[in-house]
């Protein structure tokens, strides 16, 4: 399905790092690198009545068994901060800037050690979702007047050319789509800008029919007051997605997350990242990470080692436990029925988001020494 260009207008770039294999990146509401700071957290007791502390675990034990797979021999004398985009069987897919002008999406084969490029283009990668055997990506490039053309390609893996979905032009300072999974398919934000009307249309690529559809569509309309709904962030989610949104009323802003099956709405600030569950929506946020129930008023909260510290990258693994990030350099699981959280084992280096697909967790480690591996969870 494509779009007349002359008739869709969107924004701005994508952050860098989505562009290299989206290790830190799902938007732009994430922050690019980690500032160290001293300050520890001190305060003791939660904000609200109705808030429960999480407990420090230590170290988990064991979470699955664990594989670890040295990628550096295919980047010599190259630094590269690579992270796995999907998981089908032994093969490792994920994206990767070659030169200034080849970008390029490679599958690492983990029972034959083999790191094979299936796709390159001049054009930037975005980001890369799969499910089972077919991948999903954006791909952009700069044009006239600071906007960029786009344009969403499928794939099976066992095909080697892609086929479009979708294309569009960003400008009028709204961002380029990314792409995320939900149960049904393949979701991202359409947006049509002009000076005086601004639309953001959840779409849904379903791979079993084959279709491309609009969930929802918000309406803005720009000027000295603005009056309407934009969405800025969304994520994919087990029932369906979530979307945290902007509403106007004559110039007034108030910002929601809201689910789109209804089993959330929430007045929601400022957030690093967010995620959602069958029972839970995980909010990241400076300092702490909350976990807030969809059924009551019951809230999990956990504080970091720092005041400033960022929390992204939710997994739910279950109903309640879920896998998150902590900074750029540690990984851990919280437990909600046994009111805990626990880290990973510490891997000593630059940590990208993991995935989860089918069981299984990736994430990718570079060290400061230059060793690049993948590692992957098959979570008990």
């Amino acid at each position: 399905m494509k779009r007349n260009k002359s008739m869709i207008w969107v924004g701005l770039t994508m952050a860098v790092s989505v562009a290299l294999s989206g290790c830190f990146a799902e938007s732009k509401a994430t922050p690019q690198t980690e500032k160290s700071v001293d300050e520890t957290v001190t305060k003791s007791v939660p904000e609200h009545e109705d808030t429960t502390l999480l407990s420090s675990a230590g170290e988990i034990e064991s979470v699955g068994e664990m594989m670890t797979y040295d990628l550096s021999l295919f980047f010599a004398d190259q630094t590269p901060m690579i992270a796995p985009e999907h998981l089908v069987d032994t093969r490792i897919v994920y994206t990767y800037t070659t030169g200034e002008a080849t970008h390029e999406v490679f599958v690492y084969d983990t029972e034959q050690a083999s790191n094979q490029s299936i796709y390159k283009t001049s054009k930037t990668i975005g980001n890369l979702v799969g499910i089972d055997d077919e991948l999903v990506w954006l791909e952009y490039d700069m044009i006239e007047g600071e906007a960029f053309a786009w344009t969403i390609f499928r794939m099976k893996m066992s095909e080697t050319k892609p086929t479009e979905l979708y294309e569009g032009i960003s400008a009028f300072q709204t961002s380029l789509p990314y792409v995320v999974t939900s149960e049904d398919g393949f979701m991202w934000v359409d947006y049509v800008a002009s000076e005086t009307v601004t639309t953001s249309s959840l779409v849904q690529y379903s791979p079993t029919i084959g279709s491309v559809e609009a969930l929802r569509t918000y309406t803005l309309q720009e000027g000295e007051k603005r009056d309407g709904e934009y969405a800025f962030d969304y994520r994919g989610g087990i029932n369906g997605g979530i979307v945290h949104q902007s509403l106007f009323i004559r110039g007034d802003k108030t910002t929601r997350l809201v689910s789109i099956d209804g089993s959330f709405d929430e007045e929601m600030g400022a957030l690093i990242d967010f995620g959602m569950g069958t029972d839970y929506v995980a909010l990241g946020k400076e300092g702490r990470t909350e976990f807030v129930s969809k059924s009551s008023s019951q809230t999990f909260e956990y504080r970091g080692s720092q005041t400033k510290i960022t929390f992204d990258a939710f997994r739910f693994l279950d109903d309640d436990r879920i896998l998150f990030r902590e900074g750029m350099n540690r990984l851990l699981i919280a437990d909600l029925g046994q009111e805990s959280v626990a880290t990973l084992p510490n891997t000593s280096g630059t940590t990208s988001k993991p995935i989860y697909v089918d069981g299984r967790v990736a994430y990718g480690v570079l060290k400061e020494d230059g060793l690049i591996t993948f590692n992957t969870i098959q979570v008990d």
